[in-house]
């Protein structure tokens, strides 16, 4: 039954994400004090948007969006991804219901035991940015995890989903990691980025 439903969300997603950031990663070259270093970065229209990770980091397309995984952490990931719910419906009291049905959606498929842990309103105190965040227990395959689906508003008219997951042990750490990726999103501008050889 979950299938299907999470189907239909990533569907309509693509629709609504028409004309919204791309969160599939590209590379560009930029300077930084003198030094220059390839950054990864995700396109809107004209724009580019930075992140930085280190080098145990590992970061690929997935499903339209972008996978961040861990070196010593095996088992966690941090997603970018469309929203399935456009960024004009408010997190208000009245809508955090369908949004709290879209992330447990987002979950892994065959997740069992389910429990809404917390939500939290505005977890990402950066860049004026809006979102609220749900953060799940479930088990699967014998083992407790957890997962935080996070709305986020980059702009009034685009909303993106940050899904970050791993062992109920490592949770602490892998949202400390996810978050700093997070708080580094910046715009590229033409002055920093350096020309391929």
């Amino acid at each position: 039954m979950k299938a299907p439903y999470l189907a239909l969300l990533i569907n309509a997603a693509l629709v609504l994400s028409a004309g919204a950031i791309d969160l599939v990663p590209r590379y560009v070259s930029t300077m930084n004090d003198g030094v220059v270093s390839q950054r990864p970065y995700f396109a809107d229209g004209e724009e580019k948007y930075a992140v930085k990770i280190d080098s145990e980091t590992k970061l690929t397309e997935f499903e339209g969006g972008a996978s961040f995984r861990f070196d010593k952490f095996p088992g966690a990931m941090l997603r970018l991804r469309q929203s399935p719910i456009p960024a004009q419906i408010a997190f208000a009291p009245e809508s955090l219901d369908r949004y709290q049905q879209a992330a447990r959606a987002l979950l892994s498929t065959g997740a069992e035991e389910i429990a809404l842990l917390e939500g939290t309103p505005n977890p990402l105190p950066i860049n004026n940015w809006q979102s609220y965040r749900f953060t799940f227990s479930y088990r699967i395959a014998g083992e407790t995890r957890r997962q935080s689906v996070t709305f986020l508003d980059l702009k009034p008219t685009e909303q993106i989903v940050i899904q970050t997951a791993s062992s109920e042990r490592d949770f602490d750490e892998i949202s400390a990691r996810a978050f700093n990726i997070i708080r580094r999103w910046h715009e590229v501008v033409p002055a920093d980025e350096m020309p391929f050889n």
